[in-house]
């Protein structure tokens, strides 16, 4: 909170006192309150284009947090703001659409968690060419739960989990689609191998009853499996958890393998034979399922990673988390890049962070410190580096080394080969937008050195989201089916 607040202060170094442009929001009569949380509105200066993703990240917004707020108290942004790009009085002369999002939902991340309002019908901001605007936007809308539209062959599951609940003291549910094959309903008698599919950022399990999802899952190819499509997204404010036992978001792995498992065992005919149970998994989906293969080695069969998430902390993103001083800069000065497209970053890794602190919880980075390490005050994840100067904490640093999959395979792979791994092969492309490649190349390296028996594939030319191509997709789905008596 400090850092925000600092942060909030630098920005607001321009305002004078007398600003000029006067941004009000308002509550809907159907919204009656009271309503406490962070409340944004995002600008675009372009009347022509829509509001999505890109555009409310590069045009400028402002967020005030809000207690208690009820329906005839307008919330004016002139004091007390906090601007993502530039000061509101900064704006330049024209008309701006609006559209404002009230986060009160403190136990998912995102601006469409159920709860949250936001404004149906966009506002106007006009600012004269002296500087002077008026602007107004109103809340007039709630984000509901989403409905998960269910099939013959799709399911949804939403299991309590026992252990979860218990770490985090509220009820808290494993969320999953189960996509059966058509011979399930002919064939009661028979039981099935099963794929567990852990997505990446953004993907949940509703993303499993899309026909689109399931192709790129190879969902439906070679032998008949079930497929159990994960959400690693609900009830973490954090940031996607990636079915891992963590020290803050809690045991998300220990609650997937001994209550979700039993539980389809129990209710799908998902085969009790952990050589037949399979993991698959896309950037931080991918190292879920590498360290889940690593850490319940009993229970899986195989597991196949596209792009994951850093195994192998040496290249966390670019940056040696052992050597380095500095997260955002190098040590000629530096500032290194994040978003490699075709060869050019598209932004510095400190301007990535300053847009997620603006964000609020639930960034990327914050999900890597939740992930991996320790809580800190009022059980909020640690911060590995200052995020204004990027300067790195070697204490965190080391609370992190249980989770970087290099030094556990180095160390501890007789004993994980022991309990009986399967086989787990990880595939990375050589242009990775975020260096993941860097990452599984050193991760692939210990494991050769350890004599594991771990398969790393840097895919010429592919990037973070062309790996899983339609032919690497039939491959893994070809070597799954020889594993399966």
């Amino acid at each position: 909170m400090k850092q925000l607040i600092l942060i909030s202060c630098l920005l607001m170094a321009s305002l004078c006192g007398k600003s000029q442009v006067h941004l009000t929001v308002q509550l809907d009569t159907s919204l009656t309150g009271p309503f406490t949380g962070r409340l944004y509105v995002y600008t675009l200066k372009d009347t022509s284009a829509s509001f999505n993703e890109r555009t409310m990240a590069a045009e400028p917004a402002f967020y005030i947090p809000v207690t208690n707020w009820r329906h005839g108290q307008p919330v004016s942004l002139r004091k007390g703001s906090t601007p993502s790009h530039i000061a509101l009085d900064s704006l330049k002369a024209g008309v701006y659409k609006l559209v404002a999002i009230l986060d009160t939902n403190r136990t998912e991340r995102g601006n469409g968690a159920p709860g949250n309002a936001y404004s149906r019908n966009e506002g106007l901001l006009h600012i004269s060419g002296a500087g002077k605007g008026e602007g107004t936007v109103i809340l007039n809308a709630v984000f509901r739960q989403r409905p998960f539209r269910e099939t013959e062959l799709v399911k949804e599951i939403t299991l309590r989990s026992g252990l979860l609940s218990r770490f985090r003291g509220a009820d808290i549910f494993l969320k999953a689609a189960v996509i059966l094959p058509a011979s399930f309903q002919k064939d009661t008698a028979r039981q099935y191998p099963v794929v567990f599919i852990i997505p990446g950022w953004g993907g949940t399990h509703y993303h499993g009853a899309i026909a689109g999802n399931q192709q790129r899952y190879g969902v439906g190819q070679g032998k008949d499996k079930i497929y159990v499509y994960l959400n690693p997204e609900n009830q973490t404010p954090w940031g996607l958890h990636a079915f891992v036992d963590s020290r803050v978001n809690g045991p998300w792995g220990e609650a997937l393998v001994k209550e979700l498992i039993p539980y389809l065992r129990r209710n799908y005919r998902v085969t009790s034979d952990p050589g037949q149970t399979f993991l698959t998994g896309q950037s931080s989906g991918g190292y879920g399922a590498v360290w889940l293969a690593l850490h319940y080695p009993e229970s899986f069969g195989g597991c196949w990673a596209t792009s994951p998430d850093p195994l192998d902390f040496s290249s966390f993103t670019g940056v040696n988390l052992y050597r380095d001083k500095n997260y955002y800069t190098d040590a000629t000065g530096k500032e290194r890049g994040i978003n490699r497209v075709k060869g050019v970053f598209q932004e510095t890794l400190r301007a990535s962070r300053m847009s997620e602190l603006f964000g609020g919880d639930g960034g990327q980075q914050q999900s890597f410190e939740a992930e991996f390490g320790k809580p800190g005050k009022q059980g909020r994840p640690k911060d590995l580096f200052d995020p204004l100067s990027g300067a790195i904490n070697q204490q965190v640093v080391k609370e992190w080394q249980p989770y970087d999959l290099g030094l556990l395979v180095q160390q501890n792979w007789q004993k994980i080969k022991k309990a009986g791994v399967g086989k787990i092969t990880v595939y990375a492309g050589e242009e990775d937008n975020y260096l993941l490649q860097e990452s599984a190349i050193a991760f692939g390296r210990k494991a050769q050195q350890a004599g594991a028996d771990i398969r790393v594939v840097i895919i010429p030319g592919a990037d973070h989201f062309t790996v899983r191509s339609e032919t690497l997709t039939r491959q893994i789905q070809a070597e799954m089916d020889a594993l399966i008596k």
